[in-house]
């Protein structure tokens, strides 16, 4: 397993060096911060890293803040190199997203136990991740069998059908529907914290893309009563993968239904803003609590407001939108207040 070691000190980069090697693990040396952040946000990055927080630039500490930041990424276990001791540093440090502590006169059997905890974890991270890979995509031909079975038995082709009956199977395929798009949002979610999101990248205008599927959720805004309006400014070309786009505007748009009251507006606007092309989907929905903003980006997140249609959530569609947004190095946004609804918006950089 590879480990970063950041430290703008040539002599404790070659101690810990030596150290490291010495135990078998591959060994990547920066000096400064920037480096170290270039380093940790790249694909395939070191999963153990050691961090001084003193550095210049950027220090240490502000790297683990960078990388908490960064939604949805693998599992990187980060160690602070710091002779700070005071109860408050060590607090900041951890909500910044540190792991654990080291001192530069740390002995060299205690590196190595410290190490090794970090490893494990990064282990159990990825065992994790596989695992729900495997159980996700072993879970999809079965749903699939299931709902095509239920949609030929609905539509009489297997002999004839009651109301009742017609009734119980149509409740079949939806619940087969819900299942499978839990699958596939699991499937997605192994996909990105594992680091192997993939992306199939093309120089295009965004504005087809969100035409194309506000006009297939219309259908379902309908049956709510729900109108959703659109404005499209200009083409606003990208470099974008058009299906995970696709995938997440229909995440936005759903939500939006989702928690709209029957006779609202939802509104989606496409249009360029300086050097990005922006898109948001505006509601006009109960808002969204103060103490639910910081987490709502987050997996399997239950947030205090509900559907208005009694639909279900599997609490993954927000996380997966930021970690689209994030692949395509763009931003995802969300303006709202109790009572008044919510815009969640995204740019993505201009071509």
């Amino acid at each position: 397993m590879r480990v970063l070691i950041a430290d703008d000190s040539d002599t404790v980069r070659g101690v810990l060096r030596a150290h490291l090697e010495g135990w078998g693990y591959e060994v990547v040396e920066v000096a400064d911060g920037h480096a170290a952040l270039q380093i940790l946000t790249a694909e395939d990055p070191p999963l153990l890293a050691i961090l001084d927080w003193m550095m210049p630039g950027l220090e240490g500490v502000e790297v683990c803040q960078r990388l908490q930041a960064t939604a949805g990424r693998q599992l990187i276990y980060l160690l602070l190199l710091t002779t700070k001791t005071a109860k408050e540093d060590l607090v900041f440090a951890l909500d910044c997203g540190a792991h654990d502590f080291i001192s530069k006169e740390v002995p060299p059997e205690e590196l190595r136990a410290r190490i090794e905890v970090g490893r494990r974890l990064v282990e159990l991270d990825q065992l994790k991740n596989k695992f729900l890979g495997i159980a996700a995509h072993d879970l999809r031909n079965p749903l699939g069998f299931i709902i095509g079975m239920s949609e030929i038995l609905h539509g009489g082709r297997a002999g004839p059908v009651t109301e009742r009956q017609i009734g119980i199977l149509r409740r079949m395929a939806d619940s087969g529907q819900q299942m499978l798009a839990l699958v596939n949002d699991l499937l997605d979610v192994a996909a990105i914290n594992s680091g192997k999101l993939a992306l199939r990248m093309s120089v295009g205008p965004l504005a087809p893309v969100v035409e194309e599927r506000v006009r297939l959720m219309e259908l379902a805004a309908a049956r709510k009563q729900i109108q959703i309006d659109l404005a499209l400014a200009d083409p606003c070309p990208t470099l974008h993968d058009p299906m995970r786009i696709a995938q997440l505007v229909d995440n936005l748009l759903s939500n939006a239904v989702k928690y709209s009251p029957a006779g609202s507006t939802v509104r989606v606007a496409v249009a360029s803003e300086g050097s990005l092309a922006r898109v948001s989907v505006e509601d006009q929905g109960p808002g969204i609590a103060d103490e639910d903003i910081p987490r709502m980006f987050g997996e399997f997140q239950r947030l205090s407001g509900q559907p208005t249609g009694d639909e279900k959530s599997t609490g993954l569609g927000l996380a997966i939108a930021k970690r689209i947004v994030e692949a395509h190095h763009g931003t995802l946004s969300v303006e709202s207040r109790l009572g008044n609804g919510s815009r969640f918006s995204f740019s993505l950089p201009l071509a």
